[in-house]
């Protein structure tokens, strides 16, 4: 859901411009009475939340005066919520069935969404309690989806749909940057809140019409369909026989591939939170970007990162039928370049000064280079262990959410104080993602494998 934090712009004002860069085609960052920052947090990869800022006009009358390192901690609190709820909110939906979990935390969350305006306003530690509850909310979101997809989707094919289906919040990412951007501009950041919330409700509705536990309590599915799913349980290990079995918790954890994908997880989402938290930030005060262009700007790369989704997803599955490779080739295949294209792309952005059609090339270049990784590491999880893939799931994507925490407030830190706003203080923040991805290409690329372990 899109949350605004916003920063008095006079900071910004008696900041050092020596660094900063004029850019004619948009209007200056100081026409503004205030600056919003927005996050989307429908959009991370590994149950995780995409986060963007955007700038925009608020009623003359209210300003928050918080400081980088306040949002830094505003923006991380989503985390903390987030940390917590994945594994009470993957056992609750292995319990009772994801349909009804899913769409009460769905029904909260828009609840949550529509307050937050209000909160803003009350308190900033109000606003601080409201991100927590998203983030616990959204937290038992993905773990929940994995389980619906347990009952619905067929062994051979899991992995694909598995990929299809969370991609599908890049493109959510790219309708509300985009959509962001206009509704902020035109009716205030207020209304992004409304807008987000009221969609949220709205779905709710549906889901609750359309969607089922099973394919066995559907009441419009097909008898063939039905008996396909089903049967295709029937020949490999089925959910049922999983439940029985006890989790190997001392092996899991000691298994050298286990511990490097939580490694990886970490550098790789500590770099990507990065890039999608303050890719229109920097747009905005470095590049002098306006709202409506800042928001489709930062919107594109994401499209580009869906597109390449779509062909990996296909073109691995086509790659692995073919037995040109084996999986693990595959799979580091996909994920060094992943790692390798990001890191450069950052490393190229740190070092683009001012060129800003460059900047915006290589964002897109490294988000897009990003989607490599649904045909690689994250397909990994269910090659090592099909019986606890959820499970390893969820240790990767806690793991990953404690960078979410971190990312953050570290970057908060690097843009606070008098020249927040130079060329030279935001090329640190992409300079450290950059070498935190060549140490994810090194560890994947020496520890990593696909094949099936002796403890699954």
């Amino acid at each position: 859901m899109t949350v605004p934090v916003v920063r008095n712009v006079s900071v910004a004002q008696n900041a050092s411009h020596q660094d900063t860069c004029y850019n004619p085609r948009a209007p200056a960052l100081t026409s503004t009475p205030a600056s919003v920052w927005s996050s989307n947090d429908s959009s991370l990869p590994t149950a995780s939340p995409s986060v963007f800022f955007l700038q925009a006009q608020v009623h003359p009358g209210r300003k928050f005066n918080w400081d980088a390192e306040t949002q830094g901690i505003l923006h991380g609190s989503f985390f903390y919520g987030y940390l917590v709820s994945q594994v009470p909110g993957g056992w609750i939906a292995h319990k009772y069935g994801a349909k009804l979990p899913f769409a009460f935390c769905m029904l909260v969350l828009g609840l949550l969404t529509l307050l937050s305006p209000l909160a803003a306003n009350t308190s900033v530690w109000v606003f601080f309690l409201v991100r927590v509850l998203s983030g616990i909310c959204q937290g038992a979101i993905w773990p929940t989806v994995g389980a619906l997809w347990s009952q619905w989707a067929p062994p051979l094919e899991r992995g694909r749909l598995l990929s299809l289906s969370y991609s599908g919040s890049q493109v959510g990412t790219v309708f509300g940057m985009y959509v962001a951007g206009v509704v902020a501009q035109n009716h205030g950041w207020e209304a992004i809140f409304y807008c987000f919330g009221a969609l949220c409700l709205v779905w709710v509705v549906l889901w609750m019409l359309l969607a089922h536990n099973t394919p066995n309590l559907h009441p419009r599915i097909s008898v063939e369909e039905r008996d396909y799913i089903n049967s295709s349980f029937q020949t490999g290990a089925t959910v049922s026989s999983r439940k029985k079995k006890v989790v190997p918790w001392l092996a899991i954890c000691t298994s050298a591939p286990v511990c490097a994908l939580l490694l990886v997880e970490i550098f790789h989402s500590y770099a990507f939170y990065v890039i999608i938290s303050n890719m229109p930030t920097y747009l905005n005060n470095i590049h002098r970007f306006s709202l409506k262009s800042n928001g489709l700007l930062s919107a594109m790369p994401y499209l580009v990162r869906w597109m390449v989704t779509l062909v990996v997803v296909s073109t691995t599955d086509w790659i692995l039928t073919r037995k040109f490779c084996s999986a693990t080739v595959l799979r580091k295949s996909m994920s060094l370049c992943a790692f390798i294209g990001c890191g450069l792309s950052l490393l190229g952005v740190a070092f683009s000064g001012c060129n800003s059609v460059l900047v915006v090339a290589l964002f897109t270049v490294g988000v897009g280079f990003s989607g490599l990784n649904y045909g690689g590491y994250l397909v990994a999880y269910f090659e090592m262990s099909p019986n606890y893939a959820s499970i390893l799931l969820g240790m990767g994507n806690t793991a990953g959410t404690i960078s979410g925490i971190v990312a953050p407030y570290i970057t908060g830190v690097l843009t606070n104080g008098p020249n927040a706003y130079s060329v030279a203080n935001w090329q640190t923040v992409f300079l450290i993602p950059s070498g935190l991805y060549a140490g994810a290409s090194v560890v994947y690329g020496v520890f990593a494998t696909a094949k099936r372990q002796i403890w699954d």
